[in-house]
């Protein structure tokens, strides 16, 4: 059962003249009988103009919360929990700028807690920000929808529940940014979802009369005095083209998908360790493109890259290891820190000179790490996920600084025999996978030696193979025949045809 009623009463957008006239006509009878009228704030242009005209109203406000408020996530709750209290004890007139229902978080919360303590409301509207902003703006919410959320909500929120409030693609109006702390602190939440240099409008109207329309890029929202108590901001939709080409989307996308509980249950799946496979796939198949010469494929190849960082990017955020920022902290300060002959004084005549300074740079990072450097051995860093032919070309290499090195490439040659001399000698199977080894070992040896890329070098075999063994499959059914069918001759004569057919 009911007990005492909450009227909650919208104030409108700023003029006396934008009070409906239920509006008035209830503010009129509560001072006619000696009734207190409970504003938000008193920070509002009909306020004071209100007291002109109804001179017995009695006024109360709730400004001492913003004033004391430690936790602006808790702001509203506290007022909330004020006006459910009094309307314990007397029927009480809550009054709110706007329509009580857009854009007022607090009689939200205040409405939850009335249902849940048996209390009635009922609501007195008003003209909303909205259509004056828009106004303003000289927009149609209609046209493409548009997202509202309370400043002083939209600062409490963490990434993730932004992630999930705010839709980059959607005009969005950030009502209420009534201060430059507010102003700071949505300008770091839509930071989350928005480029920095993002155009956004910040409409004013501190007389209730006159309407200024600040433009200026995200980063400056706060650089100014420029936000009052009757500031709403504006942020335009990025439309699906310029979306599709700002890394804020893919952190964004990143985000979303992980997100509890409404993401997508593959990615929220995913850690670091379930991930590591797809890294290196998609590592392979940019090279794969690069390879093709392909520059479409290769466009794509690097955005499923790129993917991957985000996505190990984003796990370690949401386990409080590091961030996106993070990451391209260390490669932006590592690139600036090693490259002194650019961003510093370090003069260079050749690349030889930039080599050893960048090895020199590496040291001193590590003896900054805290590193022995003196007793470091030569092959301490190389990646041992690093695949199998890189890693022995670097070994050799590293080796060969120490001075362990042929003198000449005759005897490279003479020792890559004698691994085939001992790989037929070889009489048990581990024995041949052994030696099998340390052939593959010396044929990368002698790649080195000829300034070859070892990896390189195979993958353009192993192409050069599939290009002719598929040429070969094309020829034996143009001939109607099935591979099986061939002898010896008449591979070794498919062969041939295919190596020619391929040649260019």
């Amino acid at each position: 059962m009911t007990t005492t009623a909450i009227i909650i009463l919208g104030l409108g957008p700023g003029r006396i003249d934008d009070l409906t006239l239920r509006a008035y006509d209830v503010l009129q009878t509560a001072a006619a009988a000696g009734q207190t009228i409970y504003f938000r704030t008193r920070i509002h242009p009909a306020v004071a103009l209100l007291k002109e005209r109804i001179p017995d109203l009695q006024m109360q406000s709730f400004d001492r919360f913003y004033e004391e408020a430690a936790d602006w996530s808790k702001l509203y709750q506290q007022i909330a929990e004020e006006v459910c209290t009094l309307a314990t004890q007397q029927e009480v007139i809550y009054a709110v700028p706007g329509h009580p229902l857009v854009g007022e978080a607090s009689v939200e919360i205040v409405l939850q807690l009335a249902h849940e303590r048996g209390l009635s409301t009922s609501i007195v509207e008003g003209i909303s920000f909205v259509e004056v902003v828009c106004s303003a703006l000289e927009i149609d919410p209609c046209d493409s929808g548009v997202q509202l959320v309370d400043a002083t909500q939209m600062a409490s929120l963490s990434t993730d529940e932004i992630a999930g409030k705010v839709i980059p693609t959607v005009s969005l109006l950030v009502a209420q940014v009534y201060n430059r702390w507010v102003a700071s602190a949505v300008k770091l939440a839509l930071s989350e979802c928005y480029p920095d240099e993002w155009p956004v409008k910040l409409v004013r109207a501190s007389d209730g009369e006159q309407k200024t329309v600040v433009e200026m890029p995200l980063y400056e929202l706060d650089r100014d005095s420029y936000a009052d108590h009757l500031s709403t901001l504006y942020v335009p939709p990025i439309d699906s083209l310029s979306a599709l080409r700002l890394p804020e989307t893919l952190r964004y996308i990143i985000m979303r998908l992980r997100r509890e509980p409404d993401g997508c249950p593959w990615d929220r799946q995913q850690t670091h360790q379930t991930l590591t496979r797809h890294v290196l796939e998609e590592a392979y198949e940019v090279v794969e493109a690069l390879d093709e010469n392909n520059m479409e494929h290769l466009a794509e190849e690097l955005g499923d890259l790129l993917l991957q960082v985000y996505l190990h990017a984003e796990i370690a955020r949401q386990e409080g290891d590091f961030s996106i920022g993070d990451v391209f902290e260390h490669v932006n300060a590592k690139l600036l820190r090693r490259h002194p002959h650019v961003f510093g004084d370090t003069k260079v005549s050749n690349a030889g000179q930039v080599v050893q300074n960048w090895e020199e740079i590496k040291r001193q990072e590590r003896i900054n790490a805290g590193k022995d450097v003196q007793n470091e051995g030569a092959i301490r860093d190389v990646p041992l996920a690093s695949p199998s032919l890189v890693m022995a070309q670097e070994y050799q290499k590293r080796a060969a600084r120490t001075g362990f090195e042929f003198r000449k490439i005759e005897d490279v040659y003479a020792k890559l025999t004698e691994e085939v001399q001992e790989l037929q000698r070889a009489a048990t199977k581990e024995e041949q996978k052994d030696e099998v080894g340390d052939l593959l070992f010396m044929a990368a040896k002698i790649a080195r030696w000829h300034n070859i890329d070892a990896e390189e070098a195979l993958r353009q075999a192993n192409n050069k193979f599939r290009r002719r063994f598929q040429a070969m499959e094309t020829l034996a059914r143009e001939q109607g025949r099935d591979m099986p069918s061939f002898n010896d001759q008449e591979w070794h004569e498919l062969w041939q045809k295919a190596k020619a057919a391929t040649a260019s």
